[in-house]
């Protein structure tokens, strides 16, 4: 089911990417992403009533919850998407999934999960593929260097809000804990909103545009990110980190489809080589899935 899950955000946070940059030819960061959360938190907050869920979450967790939702929702979309408007959704999309750096050295740090060496190579691999890619000629881009930095600090903040989340066992129901991400992260959007591009000039939006922002407010901050933290509740956060390698490829080869983004041989070298990190450590997944349990040996052991 983790597995499925993880398709699952692969193929809608892939596809975000390019969505994100149409909706930005007609509107401003600040609405898109406080519409899009506004609808996210609605869609989970719905699914927790009809599922007859509680929306109360113990006292003592509510110093996560609020690190969490700060780190993952408001930081890191309001991040990536001037990282999108500056340097493009396919580039913004490499850089993020630096993100399994961070979180793999996040998750030593606080959570003790070792790092294995095909943890090591896929992080060197994901490294490698970043400066292969910043290598080529970006800052011919006008705004790449600002929206470069933007982006890999929207990463750091991916990284440590997925191990935060993972440092705590949730006690409340998965759409609860999203649902209540979604609103604190809202909060600080909401006042930058308010004093920055409130209310937003919607006289030249289009259709097409109302359904961008639908399909990023209702899937990418709904759907999907229910799917992603039930792969975190079911996976090591090193390994669902570094599962999520998939999602710039995605986004690239659609960025260059449907955006008009032009690729160059740096960024398919990159990747490749994010590819081979994903193989890695869905490799190092499936072989633990396979292996059998010390109670199962000890058993045949004793039938022997």
């Amino acid at each position: 089911m983790a597995l499925l899950f993880l398709f699952l955000v692969w193929l809608i946070w892939g596809t975000s990417y390019p969505v994100t940059a149409f909706a930005l030819t007609g509107f401003d960061v600040m609405t898109i992403r406080c519409l899009a959360q506004l609808l996210g938190a609605s869609l989970l907050l719905f699914h927790a009533l009809l599922r007859g869920h509680r929306l109360a979450v113990e006292r003592a967790a509510w110093g996560d919850l609020v690190i969490a939702g700060l780190l993952n929702m408001a930081i890191l979309p309001v991040l990536f998407t001037f990282g999108v408007k500056l340097l493009g959704p396919g580039r913004t999309s490499i850089l993020i999934y630096t993100m399994p750096i961070w979180a793999n050295l996040f998750a030593r740090i606080f959570l003790g999960e070792r790092l294995t060496g095909q943890r090591i190579a896929a992080l060197l691999l994901g490294a490698a593929a970043v400066v292969v890619m910043v290598s080529q000629d970006l800052w011919r881009i006008k705004g790449a260097p600002f929206g470069a930095a933007l982006t890999l600090l929207a990463a750091l903040s991916y990284g440590l809000g997925t191990v935060w989340f993972k440092r705590r066992r949730w006690l409340a129901p998965l759409s609860v804990v999203t649902f209540w991400q979604l609103a604190i992260g809202f909060l600080p959007m909401a006042a930058v909103w308010a004093a920055s591009s409130f209310p937003p000039h919607l006289s030249g939006i289009g259709p097409r545009h109302w359904e961008a922002l639908l399909y990023l407010g209702i899937f990418s901050n709904g759907i999907a990110y229910l799917a992603w933290f039930g792969v975190i509740e079911k996976l090591p956060a090193g390994i669902s980190a570094m599962g999520a390698l998939a999602i710039p490829c995605v986004s690239v080869a659609l960025s260059a489809a449907f955006a008009g983004e032009r690729l160059y041989a740096q960024d398919f070298a990159a990747m490749a080589m994010i590819g081979a990190a994903l193989l890695l450590v869905l490799g190092e997944r499936l072989r633990a899935s396979f292996r059998p349990s010390p109670l199962l040996a000890e058993h045949k052991e004793e039938r022997l």
